[in-house]
Order: C-alpha cells, then structure tokens, then sequence
C-alpha cells in the first residue's frame, strides 16, 4: 500500500513545529524508543535528522510502524505507547500494528485522520478518538477492548474491526451510523452476548459480521 498516493500531502507544520528550534527540541525530547522508531521507518537512518527531514515527518500525511510479530513487519521492536506522535495534526493514515500499546489518546491531535491501523495491541480503549469525525476505517481487532463508547459520534466510519477484544456490549454503535457503515466486524468476542448482536443487527440495523 502507497500511503501517501492515498493521503492528500498537508502544506505546513502544526504550530508546535513551525520553527527550526522547535522541532530540533521535539526530536531530542522524544523517548528513545521513539527516536528509534522514526528513524526506521521514516528516515531510513539513525544520525541526527537534518530540519527539512523533521519538516518531511512533520508535514507526512502518513506513517507505517508495525512490530517485528507482523507479516511484513518494518520495525525490530515493539512500542508501548504512542507519546512521539502527540500534535501530528497532518496525519491522515496511521498503522501502528503489532506492538504492546495500551492508550491511543495521543490521536486525539490529529483532526485530519481518515484511517487507524491499531490491531494487534494490548488497548483496554479507543479514547482519544471521539472527536476525529473525519475517520472513516478503524481496525482495531485482537486487543482488549471493553467498549466502544468513543465511535458514537463518528458517523463517517465505513469499517469498523472490532473482533477478538473484550467486549459486553455494543454501545456505540447507533442508528447514526447505518447510512456509511457498511464493513462492522465485531465477532467473534468471547465476551459478547448474542442478544447483543441481535439488538444491533435488528434494532439498529446494522450486520455483526465475523473476522
């Protein structure tokens, strides 16, 4: 997949990184595991990055990290939180697969994102999400999950994986969303009552369909 042919390039660095000194004190504050991560995926290089490579990272309308437990994995290590990406308002498409993060509310400074790639973690919630109405594809299948509270404004998700988690119900999704969601798939949950499926299915009008 060419993420940025799919992404429509942004034309400036969010105010937090709108100067020379401010992203050169971005870079030296980021966690090394985050200093790493952006090196491997981004800049193909572990020196100090030039300002017009952060300028590049600042203004990507996507990024790709997946753990190295991945099929095509383009990281050697796994991350555990999503601190580096804080204020990367830019962003459009994000994979962070395969890795041991817990919280997501980092994306919450991200207005423009269009597609969440966050399966295969250990998140409990999708916090930091409610308000990103531009989303369109959440896949967040084989985490753990407890609910889906946070998609309840997001009427213009047209995929929604949400199987394999930890779920006991399926509030969240609402008659609101029937008109773009086409793709919700929510089973198998070990946890999830059948009367649940059958109320969403036929109440809300919406297909529990199966990974």
């Amino acid at each position: 997949m060419n993420m940025q042919s799919l992404a429509e390039a942004p034309k400036s660095c969010p105010s937090t990184a709108d100067t020379p000194a401010k992203r050169y004190t971005w870079w030296l504050s980021l966690q090394p595991q985050w200093r790493a991560a952006f090196s491997m995926v981004f800049l193909n290089h572990t020196n100090h990055p030039t300002d017009t490579e952060l300028i590049n990272l600042w203004e990507t309308p996507a990024l790709r990290f997946v753990g190295p437990k991945a099929p095509y994995p383009n990281m050697n290590f796994e991350l555990d939180n999503c601190s580096g990406l804080a204020g990367m308002s830019n962003l459009q498409i994000l994979v962070l697969t395969n890795h041991r993060i817990e919280a997501i509310d980092e994306v919450a400074t991200m207005p423009q994102l269009k597609s969440l790639f966050v399966n295969n973690n250990a998140l409990k919630t999708l916090n930091g999400i409610e308000k990103l109405t531009s989303l369109e594809q959440v896949y967040a299948h084989i985490n753990k999950l407890e609910t889906l509270a946070p998609l309840q404004i997001l009427t213009n998700l047209r995929e929604v994986y949400v199987s394999f988690n930890e779920l006991t119900d399926l509030n969240g999704i609402t008659k609101k969303h029937t008109k773009a969601l086409k793709a919700f798939y929510c089973l198998p949950n070990a946890t999830l009552p059948d009367r649940e499926v059958i109320r969403v299915e036929q109440r809300v009008g919406i297909r529990c369909q199966r990974l």
